[in-house]
């Protein structure tokens, strides 16, 4: 059992992790973060070790902080990982990404073709090879900055969040943006899946990250979300790592 640190571009979560379990996840801001782990030493007294995967920005006092409270393993381009790494610049492959294939591998996807869809604030497109190989993906804008990036970058389109129900058609501009952003999206990932199909026979999509529920119902397939992959992940490299 370990306590999971998932420092994201966008958020900070927080949750304890075992072979089968995510218990008590919640996402923290840094005002609250040693406060919060300090509650979950208390609710778990057992608790001796944690492990980081970092993407985002925190101040390093708040990770002296928690080495203070826990033993603290990092995900790093060091770490030993459950699959053979063929990424050309092994370097610059992103924590976060290191930890969503690790959680494919630990959630069934050993010895699968598998392609890891995470939507976040990017939306990252991994595949792990049916011997364990991971061979690279893609990465592109995610929904909230693709409603960003219309409002920053424009003079008078307005900022709109990400809705349920959106209209291939749009009938003003509201709706157009809409659609869009959201139906756009969800055309490239049906178009990567169907890339990935077409050369890996028996393909395995696994789809995470905080809009999984939403671009899974525009995508109206067989697909589900996978909440926990991550932390999945974070574990499963901690546990190669101890």
């Amino acid at each position: 059992m370990i306590l999971a640190v998932d420092i994201g571009n966008t958020a900070i979560k927080l949750a304890v992790v075992d072979d089968v379990t995510v218990y008590d996840l919640m996402r923290t801001t840094p005002d609250a973060f040693i406060s919060n782990i300090q509650s979950i030493c208390s609710n778990y007294p057992d608790l001796r070790n944690a492990c980081v995967c970092q993407v985002g920005n925190i101040d390093i006092k708040l990770l002296d902080g928690l080495e203070r409270l826990l033993k603290v393993t990092y995900i790093n381009e060091n770490s030993k990982l459950p699959f053979t790494n063929k990424y050309q610049s092994s370097t610059t492959l992103g924590h976060d990404r290191m930890a969503l294939v690790a959680g494919a591998i630990a959630d069934g996807s050993n010895g699968k073709n598998t392609l890891i869809i995470d939507a976040g604030t990017c939306v990252t497109y991994d595949f792990i090879d049916d011997s364990n190989n991971y061979l690279g993906g893609a990465i592109s804008p995610g929904l909230r900055l693709r409603f960003e990036s219309l409002h920053n970058f424009t003079k008078n389109l307005p900022l709109l969040k990400p809705e349920n129900k959106v209209k291939f058609l749009g009938n003003n501009t509201k709706a157009s943006i809409q659609s869009g952003v959201v139906k756009g999206l969800t055309f490239e990932i049906k178009g990567m899946i169907k890339k990935y199909e077409k050369n890996y026979k028996d393909l395995n999509v696994i789809i995470t990250g905080g809009d999984a529920d939403l671009l899974i119902k525009q995508l109206k397939n067989r697909f589900f979300a996978t909440p926990f992959l991550m932390l999945h992940g974070i574990h499963n490299i901690y546990k190669i790592n101890s």
